[in-house]
């Protein structure tokens, strides 16, 4: 069985190089490999040069996110905001197998690391890996994974005491190793681009499928071990090309799209939450909250043409009152 592995970045210099090394040898021929990169809508030469560092190990597809409101070349917004759910939605619309792991930038994967996820395919599972920060990482010839101290490690770990899997909760699903059945993720209309202001994607999705009716199907396995850069983690690379080339940052905000007031931040967050309680959780609600986003539409579309669906269009009063245009 062939799975798609979406590698996501907002950063100007993710550890691409690393995650190469480390996802090569463990690649099957068929697997099909995509790096959904933020800043490759910025310069026409960064898709060359990551093609570099794969060195013609593998076949991968390295796209820009699919055009979004509230960031990029195509924003509506006064401000760019991260919007993780439209940037992992870029992968589910172009992927081409029927499981898809999700693994973040900065972060390498550990020997026997796809193994763990295609039994999980095989076994229709929504999958969650670990993960952990490490400093001075490094990938060596051999495939094992060398750092030389750890940083923070999965809080979920400790709930599993033997390497037998253990049942997933759907606020346990953590974007930077997650394996999601294409079912699954149809079903439920994928992430909810409602989050982009506030980030929480992966957790809220977590529910959404729980309600949808695949709760029996969640588990996790500390041993499908990914780790993450820790440096990298806190560098200022992406201000550094704000700087540079004059673009707005697409930095995720904390809770808020006013990071600059705590009590504004906490407001909108609650805000937020209501919305989800309302829409989601009081009734048991497994589609998006954001409704602009129709998940097979938009796959059926870039398999016809090769591209994606435009917001040229879209405008709409956000949850708190506010039009899109004034936020």
């Amino acid at each position: 069985m062939s799975i798609t592995i979406a590698y996501i970045t907002g950063r100007l210099d993710p550890r691409f190089d690393l995650f190469a090394d480390s996802i090569a040898p463990q690649l099957k021929p068929t697997d099909q490999v995509v790096f959904v990169d933020n800043f490759a809508q910025f310069n026409k030469n960064r898709i060359n040069e990551y093609r570099g560092l794969v060195d013609g190990r593998f076949d991968m597809l390295h796209t820009p996110p699919k055009p979004s409101i509230w960031k990029g070349i195509h924003r509506k917004t006064k401000r760019a905001f991260y919007d993780v759910s439209g940037t992992r939605n870029t992968a589910i619309i172009v992927a081409q197998h029927d499981y898809i792991v999700f693994v973040d930038d900065l972060s390498v994967v550990h020997p026997g690391w796809r193994e763990y996820h295609q039994k999980a395919a095989e076994k229709g599972w929504v999958f969650c890996g670990a993960y952990q920060s490490a400093k001075n990482l490094k990938v060596l010839p051999d495939g094992s994974i060398y750092y030389s101290s750890l940083g923070g490690e999965d809080g979920r770990m400790k709930h599993q005491p033997t390497d037998t899997p253990i049942r997933n909760h759907g606020s346990w699903l953590f974007g930077s190793n997650a394996g999601i059945p294409m079912e699954c993720l149809l079903k439920v209309n994928g992430y909810d681009e409602f989050c982009a202001r506030r980030g929480v994607e992966d957790c809220q999705l977590g529910v959404r499928i729980v309600n949808a009716g695949f709760g029996d199907r969640m588990y996790y396995d500390k041993n499908c071990m990914v780790t993450e850069d820790q440096w990298y983690h806190h560098s200022a690379s992406n201000s550094a090309y704000v700087t540079l080339t004059n673009q707005e940052s697409p930095l995720r905000r904390w809770k808020t799209d006013d990071g600059e007031n705590r009590k504004y931040e906490d407001e909108v967050h609650k805000k937020m939450d209501l919305t989800e309680k309302e829409k989601l959780y009081d009734v048991g609600g497994h589609l998006t909250i954001h409704k602009n986003c129709d998940i097979k539409a938009e796959r059926e579309l870039y398999k016809q043409t090769g591209t994606f669906r435009s917001v040229e269009n879209d405008t709409f009063t956000d949850y708190d009152g506010q039009p899109i245009e004034e936020i």
